[in-house]
């Protein structure tokens, strides 16, 4: 048994009458040899009294490979008593080899060799992973009770020590025998090998596999192979990638754009929502920082400061509620964005990035200035209506009086449009219309500005006038342009418009004054013969 000093505890070789042949070096210390007597003794001189008939028995019964273990109490030189585990080995030839475990080694004066090889022998015995020992021919020399839980080694393949028959049972067990049989045949083929991986067994469980060699001086030994239960930690880890799939497909189907990045200003996230907002393909790179993100401010136009870019901000500490930006992608119109954000900290409150959320609200911001258009507009003409009209001339007429100039105000009324919607319908009335409006504003200057009042009815502001006799013209202008317009397009209609002048500040200062005498003048307009213009006279107009 050459192999004896290669043993990690306490080991001696007897023969059949328990006559010590050889020792190893641990077990030397164990003695207090320096060598090994030249008469050689029995091992049954250090057994205490008590325990030597039944080791005898013990001694009797151990069969040809197949371990045996006895507990009893040796007696040493210097009358010193340990309590000792034997783990016994019978050869074929009758020989015994001895491995001693002291038992008591954490309270005795033994050497810290004894106390390793007990620590190493407790952590083989009881290690969580189920631990095998083959030797040079991968046949096995050992294994802990932990294998045999793993591979549910049944009781007589056990004591026979049946290398075919254990293997034949981890076979059994597999979903994958021929890899099995395949890698063993590897390692046995490349003995300097060490594997790692993980093996699936037909009842659901998965195993982790570990092996590798042993060697002493450089010269191999054999093999350990190590396996660990890992079923729940993989169900665990398929639960984890699950969720983190589950989420993920969240975040690429929200319609808000998601960016997160870490404490650095790199970009860890940016969903699909995010790829279409910036006009970005799927198979091209997404943005790799801060900088390459370029945002607009409200009027599409002026580029946000770099310190004023959202994920900056909210990187920096700030929470970002509502703020709005503008995204400009050139193959489609600007769309505007409501942004949400804030810093990112771990469990233990230390940043680790920052994220924001995108909301396009290009559609409401749409549909809100189509409401204020609205609400401040003339839907069949598109001109501003009674309100704005009011507000403007409220504006204008605050600059004329500051700067000492004249504000006209001119009533309009289309002359015989009922006869148009009586002859030729409402659709046909209100393409009028809308073609009168267009004539009208090409009679204006730029500052002037056209209201529709109701009907068929106009009312013009021109501000900003240095002469009074300037506005009565512009207003005569407008009655020929009507007349002319309306004889070109269709001479089978008799319409004409009559106008009304008032002018500020001899009429009024007031939005409501001038328009009211503005009105009364056109109805003397009408009254005189229509298709004309009269200035407001106080006296006649009441």
């Amino acid at each position: 048994m050459k192999f004896i000093n290669e043993l990690p505890l306490a080991a001696l070789h007897l023969d059949e009458k328990t006559r010590i042949i050889n020792v190893n070096s641990h077990a030397k210390l164990l003695f207090k040899w320096q060598d090994i007597p030249a008469k050689r003794p029995l091992f049954t001189e250090f057994i205490s009294d008590e325990d030597i008939s039944s080791f005898h028995s013990f001694y009797r019964d151990i069969k040809p490979r197949v371990p045996a273990i006895f507990n009893t109490t040796l007696n040493f030189p210097a009358n010193s008593k340990e309590q000792i585990t034997i783990k016994a080995s019978r050869a074929n030839c009758g020989d015994m080899l001895f491995l001693l475990n002291i038992e008591d080694s954490w309270t005795t004066s033994r050497e810290d060799s004894c106390l390793h090889n007990t620590i190493l022998e407790a952590q083989y015995q009881h290690n969580p992973g189920g631990i095998l020992l083959v030797n040079q021919k991968m046949e096995m020399l050992s294994f802990n009770q932990e294998f045999v839980n793993i591979w549910k080694i049944p009781p007589e393949v056990q004591k026979s020590r049946d290398e075919q028959a254990s293997l034949q049972s981890v076979l059994d067990k597999l979903q994958d025998p021929e890899g099995f049989i395949t890698k063993v045949q590897y390692l046995y083929d490349n003995i300097h090998e060490i594997s790692t991986d993980e093996v699936q067994l037909i009842d659901g469980r998965t195993l982790y596999r570990h092996t590798y060699p042993i060697y002493h001086h450089e010269s191999y030994l054999g093999r350990v192979w190590y396996f660990l239960d890992i079923t729940q930690l993989k169900n665990g880890q398929l639960k984890i990638e699950k969720q983190q799939i589950f989420e993920n497909t969240i975040l690429e189907h929200v319609q808000n754009g998601i960016i997160a990045c870490d404490k650095k200003g790199k970009i860890i996230l940016f969903n699909r929502a995010c790829k279409d907002f910036y006009g970005i393909e799927d198979n091209s790179p997404i943005p790799a920082n801060l900088a390459e993100l370029k945002h607009y401010q409200k009027d599409g136009l002026t580029s946000i400061l770099p310190s004023e870019e959202p994920l900056t901000k909210a990187l920096s500490g700030q929470c970002l509620q509502n703020d709005e930006i503008v995204i400009v992608d050139h193959e489609t119109t600007p769309r505007t964005f409501r942004v949400n954000g804030q810093a990112m900290s771990d469990c233990d409150g230390k940043q680790i990035g920052a994220v924001i959320s995108l909301h396009d609200i290009t559609d409401l911001r749409t549909a809100k200035e189509k409401l204020r258009f609205m609400a401040y507009h003339d839907e069949l003409t598109g001109l501003p209506n009674r309100r704005l009209f009011h507000d403007l001339l409220q504006q204008s007429l605050k600059h004329a009086h500051r700067d000492q100039l004249f504000v006209g105000v001119l009533f309009l009324d289309m002359d015989n449009f009922k006869s148009v919607n009586d002859l030729y319908g409402h659709d046909i009335g209100d393409e009028l219309l809308r073609e009168l409006s267009i004539t009208l504003k090409q009679c204006l200057r730029a500052s002037d500005f056209l209201s529709r009042w109701g009907g068929d009815e106009f009312v013009i502001c021109l501000p900003s006038g240095k002469n009074p006799q300037d506005i009565v013209k512009v207003a005569e202008k407008i009655c020929e342009t009507v007349i002319q317009y309306t004889h070109h397009e269709n001479k089978d209609l008799d319409v004409s418009i009559s106008i009304g002048i008032a002018i500020s500040p001899s009429h009024g200062n007031e939005p409501d004054l001038l328009i009211r005498n503005a009105d009364m003048a056109m109805y003397r307009a009408k009254k005189l013969g229509k298709n004309r213009c009269e200035l407001f006279l106080p006296n006649n107009d009441t």
